[in-house]
């Protein structure tokens, strides 16, 4: 008779090309795994682009030679076969680089997170915990692999679970110290919910495969100007969020493991300073952005932080007190379509879709 340890222990043993079911793109370094979740259709609170994202980033991570199992729409069951089929994979000694990718509904209670699978009904905060996917059993499954690096990557914070259900005390996701060894990214600060996105992909996802398909860049790089334009694109609503314990540089992509030449990181300083030298004396937002995006690293970014910071907070003052009627006078419109732009009279003034008091000539 076939019991569940005889199965799981016959699954060790199959080679590695079985044991990870292939997604888009065929591995081309045996060393790198990564699973990727995206679950849409719940039936109390369906979601519009976690299949788009997750496959998104089951493309990417094809394209980078990782061997990716993939699962879409995944019921409780499905996730943890896999989560437990992903963890006997991993502990591979020649296994060396893993990546965890999930989007979809996530919730806390009592300091856990939980992962929904698409056939979760629950209604109280014991169901969670029994028909939900305790993150704490991914995190379990890479803390008995060691000597590898860890990717976690949760685009899980979206707004009411469980529609109208059952509404969770806190929202969001709570924060996990990464083991060593890891990073755990979120879409968005603890306790807060992070955008569906309105367009194919969610907004956090959208911004994660366009920063991680750049072929030099550095995991942690990357992560920050995540953070940048999804702050930028959700006026700082949506914050996203890492905690990390990795002891060495990160690439998806290992064309960005080159290490620079002397001449190479000498040009790279003196385009920072000239850089630095341009925009020090500016008060357009659009020219601090791009500084941060270019040299998330550079030697005036946390200077160029604080001063993106403040121009921000200004424009948003600003964009408020021209927005509010005074003594009975129309509010300035805001504008977010070109055809909105063109049904406006000429002197119109008008509020565009990055928060700018402008006037149509």
């Amino acid at each position: 008779m076939t019991t569940r340890r005889s199965f799981l222990q016959a699954l060790a043993t199959i080679p590695p090309a079985l044991a990870i079911r292939s997604g888009w793109a065929s591995a081309s370094d045996p060393s790198r795994l990564a699973l990727v979740i995206g679950n849409s259709a719940y039936r109390n609170a369906p979601l519009v682009n976690p299949g788009n994202d997750a496959r998104a980033m089951a493309d990417l991570f094809g394209q980078a030679g990782f061997t990716v199992d993939s699962r879409l729409d995944a019921s409780r069951s499905d996730m943890m076969a896999a989560i437990e089929r992903f963890g006997i994979a991993i502990r591979r000694p020649d296994i060396r680089q893993v990546v965890f990718y999930y989007a979809g509904h996530g919730v806390q209670l009592d300091w856990h997170n939980y992962l929904l699978p698409v056939d979760a009904a629950v209604e109280t905060a014991d169901q969670v915990k029994q028909r939900c996917v305790d993150l704490g059993l991914l995190l379990g499954q890479l803390g008995a692999a060691r000597d590898k690096t860890f990717i976690i990557i949760l685009d899980a914070c979206r707004n009411d679970p469980f529609g109208a259900a059952y509404r969770p005390q806190q929202k969001g996701l709570s924060q996990f110290d990464a083991p060593v060894g890891s990073l755990i990214a979120y879409a968005t600060s603890p306790g807060n919910v992070a955008s569906d996105g309105s367009g194919k992909n969610g907004l956090y996802t959208e911004n994660l495969v366009r920063e991680l398909s750049q072929r030099g860049t550095r995991l942690e790089d990357a992560l920050k100007r995540v953070r940048l334009n999804v702050r930028m694109a959700s006026r700082g609503a949506q914050i996203p969020w890492e905690t990390t314990s990795l002891e060495s540089d990160v690439f998806i992509f290992k064309e960005g493991q080159k290490k620079l030449s002397d001449e190479e990181l000498e040009q790279e300083l003196e385009e920072d300073v000239a850089e630095w030298g341009r925009i020090k004396s500016s008060r357009n937002t659009e020219d601090w952005v791009g500084y941060l995006r270019k040299f998330p690293n550079g030697r005036f970014t946390e200077i160029a932080q604080m001063r993106l910071a403040r121009l921000m907070a200004e424009k948003e003052r600003t964009t408020t007190v021209a927005a509010e009627p005074a003594g009975g006078a129309p509010s300035v419109p805001r504008i977010s379509t070109e055809a909105e732009y063109e049904a406006l009279p000429k002197g119109t003034s008008y509020i565009d879709p990055d928060g700018n008091l402008r006037r149509k000539s």
